[in-house]
């Protein structure tokens, strides 16, 4: 006969996921009626998740999931790299940029033709 590790059953306490069982054990230590409360309402979202079919893992990944949202970046916030200017240079084989200030022309809308003499 197997082992009981080998069989890949779920722990169990009595009707439960052990984990649910442990937060009941836990709420024995502070026995009020918010925390009976607060046992029934474990034990009754604990049944909900196993009657659709999640572990109490799969539960918490759905919860994360759900608060998280759709967009998972690969990085942290703190690891994305931002755009930095580096003030690029030329090269020595490079001609020189021209950081002078360019002069503009005024465009007049009166005129129906704004390209004349300039081809």
């Amino acid at each position: 006969m197997a082992h009981y590790r080998d069989t890949y059953k779920p722990a169990r306490f009595l009707f439960l996921d052990v984990r649910v069982g442990v937060i009941i054990c836990a709420s024995l230590l502070h026995i009020r009626y918010w925390t009976i409360g607060v046992d029934i309402l474990v034990i009754l979202l604990a049944l909900y998740v196993e009657r659709i079919g999640l572990g109490f893992v799969g539960a918490l990944r759905a919860v994360r999931a759900y608060f998280s949202g759709s967009y998972r970046p690969a990085l942290r916030v703190q690891k994305i790299r931002r755009k930095v200017d580096f003030e690029r240079r030329a090269m020595a084989w490079e001609k020189p940029i021209n950081r002078e200030p360019v002069l503009v022309d005024e465009v007049r809308r009166d005129e129906p033709n704004l390209l004349k003499g300039k081809i």
